[in-house]
């Protein structure tokens, strides 16, 4: 999936302040990493792979590559609600992100932005050999 910054005055006030957080140019098309429900994870202009919101990008290639793989989870909350009829049920949040399978492990970024060895080594794997492809 290749994304690129909305302009500037297609944004209300709040995407142009995220857009000016966000360290990523807006003539640059970016490849997605990771997609999650309300985010894209981006290699920003730095190196870094951050979280952004998905509403400040257009897409402009929509297709997902075939070696990444779907997950599916419930973000649970200690909040609960009661029905009418007096059940009580408990919040939680669907969540989902979709991600080459070589990040698919519980917590792959939090490792790597604690710079654990395995981490840092698998993304920066996949990153030299997406750069490989791209440049062919």
């Amino acid at each position: 999936m290749k994304v690129k910054l909305k302009d500037i005055d297609e944004c209300d006030e709040f995407y142009r302040k995220l857009i000016g957080n966000v360290r990523l140019s807006h003539e640059k098309v970016y490849e997605v990493i990771e997609i999650q429900r309300t985010s894209y994870r981006i290699e920003n202009d730095e190196g870094e792979p951050g979280l952004c919101d998905k509403r400040i990008f257009k897409i402009l290639d929509p297709s997902i590559p075939k070696d990444y793989i779907y997950q599916f989870y419930f973000d649970d909350s200690d909040e609960t609600h009661e029905d009418e009829e007096g059940f009580i049920w408990r919040n939680f949040e669907e969540e989902y992100n979709i991600t080459p399978k070589c990040f698919a492990q519980r917590a792959f970024f939090d490792f790597y932005f604690d710079k654990h060895v395995e981490q840092v080594a698998i993304y920066n794997d996949y990153i030299q050999k997406r750069n490989t492809l791209d440049e062919k």
